[in-house]
């Protein structure tokens, strides 16, 4: 085995690096659409409480449970917004408004790309006033609560490998080899297959 030596000189700068919790909003990294933008933190994405509804039943100890839901959640997302002069910071944050207002986004994060939320803006922080360097937050609101898998899942009527859901073989003459004059069964079942006459 041999060993791994870089050969290209580090210059202490990876302009392609995206912080491990860049936020993806429908497809597209804020930190590759909002010169200066980066994201510190995001929290609200680990565990969630779970809602349960319970019910007395007459004297009995305890109580039934009626059912469990998952409440909404909030994720905060902590970010820094580093321009060169006041137009330059203007015009970022104006960018970064018409990107995270609007309608439910689909949004994901570099650290766990296999799931995404569907979430709308709804609370920003304060910015520090007089400065062109700023770190700052924003929260979004997960109506559902839950993250979605990206990967799709397609369903079948095959629920064992070479036999359909319908468990007659042929049922529907979908060979084409059974004689025209052949139906399936009789209503009391006594027979699986009769022949028709055909006058």
């Amino acid at each position: 085995m041999y060993d791994f030596r870089e050969t290209t000189p580090f210059t202490g700068v990876d302009d392609n690096q995206l912080p491990a919790e860049a936020m993806l909003i429908d497809g597209q990294y804020i930190e590759n659409l909002v010169p200066g933008y980066r994201t510190l933190q995001v929290g609200g994405r680990e565990l969630l409480k779970q809602s349960a509804t319970s019910n007395a039943i007459g004297i009995s100890d305890g109580e039934t449970l009626e059912y469990v839901r998952n409440p909404s959640r909030e994720i905060t997302v902590g970010y820094q917004l580093i321009a060169v002069d006041d137009d330059a910071f203007r015009t970022a944050f104006y960018k970064l408004s018409g990107i995270l207002h609007g309608d439910t986004h689909q949004v994901s994060f570099n650290d766990d790309l296999s799931v995404y939320w569907n979430a709308v803006l709804t609370d920003v922080d304060d910015v520090p006033k007089g400065r062109n360097a700023i770190t700052s937050s924003f929260t979004l609101f997960v109506p559902d609560g839950i993250a979605h898998s990206v990967a799709t899942q397609t369903a079948d009527n095959m629920p064992y490998k070479n036999m359909p859901v319908n468990m007659l073989t042929d049922s529907g003459f979908e060979s084409g080899q059974t004689p025209a004059n052949i139906a399936w069964g009789q209503a009391d079942d006594s027979v699986r297959t009769v022949e028709v006459d055909s006058e």
